[in-house]
């Protein structure tokens, strides 16, 4: 099994937008969040956080999970649906390098 560090990039149009979001419809998209944790189960190691934007780039990484999985096919299949990505983000990911001897 592999530890799996996911991405959740958004851009800046996406993020003014979500600057404006009134609280029941941020309420809404959280218990899409939550739904989706409670579907991908312990394999969820770290449900993450949102991250600050931080600088002029159009598309930033804007907030990260941790999943462990068996497969990049099985990660594929616990991240399809997302919620991000049904708001337009997207997401990349990237295997944690195994260490020898750790």
């Amino acid at each position: 099994m592999s530890k799996y560090m996911v991405f959740y990039n958004t851009t800046s149009a996406m993020r003014a937008q979500m600057a404006e979001i009134p609280p029941e419809q941020s309420a809404a998209g959280m218990q899409e969040w939550m739904t989706w944790g409670e579907r991908v189960g312990d394999r969820l190691v770290d449900m993450g956080s949102p991250l600050e934007n931080d600088g002029d780039a159009d598309v930033q990484v804007s907030g990260y999970s941790v999943i462990e999985a068996d497969s990049q096919e099985q990660l594929d299949g616990f991240l399809e649906g997302h919620p991000h990505t049904a708001a337009g983000g997207t997401i990349s990911t990237q295997r944690f390098m195994e260490m020898p001897g750790m």
